[in-house]
């Protein structure tokens, strides 16, 4: 089922909240198309900042590929990576990838973009969306 979403709507990510106990789905690719019609100004994240290790990485995303992470090129690292504002919070929906190739490489920094609440709210995927 997830693959047929996927299908549909693009890159899908998956976050489970462990506050509240819910499943939230946003389209990432959706997310990003958004901001870069509104021409939407990056910010600097500096992973040192975040605690993002490549070892913090694998603990928050056991499922990620590390062999696709660290075939991307270095100029990847260059497309911001994605984060939508979340109960008081920022979650990552696009760039774990990237965010792992930068870890290992002893990048200290990438370039991201922040989404509206709006922005957040209309990629947010329901029940119903699946």
């Amino acid at each position: 089922m997830a693959e047929i979403v996927r299908l549909l709507v693009g890159q899908v990510y998956e976050f489970r909240d462990a506050d509240d106990g819910h499943t939230y789905y946003w389209n990432a690719s959706e997310g990003r198309k958004l901001a870069e019609r509104r021409a939407a100004e990056y910010v600097t994240v500096y992973l040192e900042d975040l605690g993002m290790t490549a070892e913090r990485i694998l603990q928050m995303y056991p499922d990620l590929d590390r062999r696709k992470a660290l075939a991307f090129p270095g100029v990847a690292l260059l497309s911001p990576i994605l984060f939508v504002p979340h109960r008081g919070k920022h979650v990552l929906v696009d760039g774990w990838h990237r965010l792992y190739r930068a870890a290992v490489s002893g990048m200290p920094c990438l370039p991201a973009y922040v989404l509206t609440p709006d922005e957040e709210r209309s990629i947010r995927l329901t029940g119903r969306d699946l």
